[in-house]
């Protein structure tokens, strides 16, 4: 991304950007660098550079081009970065049931879908492309 000034806020976005170490940003990391609107106008020119990929309302994830195809990838793949946006914005869950009996071996199917049961509540959607994050009987906890 070319930037003008040092001191402009897209500069600081991008260097804040690559400052944070998980590949799951919220809104509220870009906070203290201006108002709103600016930060708005910052985090869109990144989603248009191809450097941030939106999941969730508020919910950015770190992308990069592949060589191969011109739609921007997450950096750390999509089922990981999603269940760690889940634990940026605090929620509490565990994997699904179809998850937990192929780790204990009790089933040699391996699971499809990123499926995992809330023990905290939600009400987002969360996903990238066709990889969405489901949760497990699509019950929030209470």
């Amino acid at each position: 991304m070319r930037v003008k000034y040092s001191e402009s806020i897209e500069y600081k976005a991008l260097t804040l950007l690559k400052a944070i170490r998980g590949s799951a940003i919220l809104r509220e990391d870009f906070e203290g660098l201006g108002s709103y609107r600016q930060i708005s106008r910052a985090i869109n020119k990144l989603i248009e550079e191809k450097k941030l990929v939106k999941i969730g309302k508020g919910i950015y994830a770190k992308a990069y081009l592949s060589k191969y195809s011109t739609t921007p990838l997450i950096k750390n793949g999509v089922d990981s970065t999603l269940r760690a946006a889940l634990k940026r914005l605090n929620i509490d869950f565990e994997p699904g049931s179809a998850e937990k009996e192929y780790n204990q071996g009790k089933t040699t199917q391996v699971p499809i879908r990123n499926i995992v049961r809330l023990k905290s509540r939600c009400r987002r959607r969360i996903g990238y492309i066709n990889s969405e994050l489901f949760f497990e009987k699509n019950i929030n906890a209470k």
